[in-house]
């Protein structure tokens, strides 16, 4: 009897997983009988829900949160830019948790209040505090009612950290690296990853490039760079899949030379591309071009013209509604991208976007606590070696 059940199992299972292999492969065939019209429905409905996730996930407050968030409008110093210092994360490793524990001042320690205790070793800089101070992070410091009884299950778990700034007769120059990840409530919430580093000696060079995993599989990405050669990218995916990608790269001209760039648009296997070398957008589906499709510009202020002059330009991008594009199909239909899509979806990825250049919640709760952890430990091995010397 248990042979044959588990003979009828095993049968079972291979019939399902010829069925799925079979739906998948149709599934496939689908999208590939579609045309071009089909498809951009389809991928653009695709685009919208994965938006609507992304949305709902904890993860977003952390990613769009900016100073416009809280009252006031006082400036923030920014302790990354104090000049000629370097942190490392071997300066801050360790694991910290948020007491708002007032330490009294001595000659010896550099700093005046710390509302972070150093409570155990790790090769990692971790922090633990109540999410009601990590959603907020301009009230780390700032004593509230109720401020006991709340809970440090909000964690930021660091592998990587760099942040060195120097000034010199050659110039100014920044460098920074993060790789973190969050939990809140002990689940996995995000990772955030910060590569940026700015030389503003003669040669003006700078690179940027930011990167939020969200728990539910997606991700967005803003990539910029600024040089001989400028660029910009925005992207959204899930795991490999690219939902959305907007890219320019533009080569100022020189005297042997005239300037070269290009911009590509891709919704999923749809994608939209024009360079210097054309006069009119192409549009391609899995690869092939769309002879018959027309690409036209509205209120285009930068792509067409490949002016891209700094790194404001990088706004000028679809997904930043800097302009929309109208889509004449072969039966000469016509649709406008961003109807497509929908307002509230572009509302939301240009709110995403606009908050991933040096981003609020790194800057204002990561880079804090690391400069107080830095601080600390430099107070702590201050009065080891004092004490040492009696």
């Amino acid at each position: 009897m248990k042979r044959n059940i588990v003979v009828v199992g095993m049968l079972l299972f291979v019939s399902a997983t010829i069925w799925s292999c079979s739906d998948s492969d149709s599934s496939k065939s689908q999208d590939q009988d579609q045309n071009l019209e089909q498809s951009l429905e389809l991928k653009s409905k695709t685009l919208s829900e994965a938006v609507g996730e992304i949305t709902a996930s904890p993860g977003f407050e952390l990613i769009t949160m900016s100073a416009n968030t809280k009252d006031g409008t006082e400036e923030e110093s920014d302790d990354r830019f104090s000049i000629n210092r370097e942190i490392t994360l071997a300066d801050i490793q360790g694991i910290y948790e948020f007491t708002q524990a007032e330490e009294e001042t001595t000659e010896t320690k550099m700093y005046k209040k710390h509302v972070f205790e150093r409570t155990g070793d790790s090769e990692l800089f971790i922090i633990h505090l109540p999410q009601e101070k990590a959603t907020s992070p301009w009230k780390l410091y700032m004593e509230e009612e109720g401020d006991a009884e709340l809970d440090n299950d909000f964690e930021v778990s660091t592998s990587q950290y760099h942040s060195s700034t120097v000034m010199n007769s050659d110039g100014f120059m920044f460098d920074y690296l993060l790789d973190a990840d969050i939990k809140i409530e002990e689940e996995a919430a995000g990772e955030i990853f910060v590569d940026w580093n700015m030389n503003m000696s003669p040669d003006r060079k700078f690179n940027y490039v930011s990167e939020f995993g969200f728990a539910n599989g997606y991700s967005v990405g803003h990539e910029f760079m600024f040089g001989d050669t400028t660029e910009f990218a925005y992207s959204l995916k899930m795991g490999d899949e690219v939902l959305y990608m907007e890219e320019v790269e533009y080569i100022r001209a020189t005297n042997e030379a005239g300037a070269e760039y290009e911009y590509a648009l891709s919704i999923g296997d749809i994608k939209i591309v024009k360079n210097s070398d054309s006069n009119d957008y192409m549009v391609y589906l899995n690869g092939e071009q769309q002879e018959d499709a027309i690409i036209e510009i509205l209120d285009d202020t930068t792509v067409s013209e490949g002016e891209t002059e700094g790194e404001e330009e990088a706004d000028g991008a679809f997904c930043r509604r800097a302009f929309d594009i109208k889509i004449t199909f072969d039966d000469e239909t016509s649709v406008i991208l961003s109807d497509l899509i929908g307002e509230e979806t572009l509302a939301q990825l240009d709110k995403i976007y606009s908050s991933m250049h040096d981003m609020y919640f790194v800057k204002n709760l990561v880079d804090v606590v690391a400069n107080e952890a830095y601080q600390m430990n430099m107070a702590d091995n201050s009065e080891n070696e004092d004490n040492s010397e009696e």
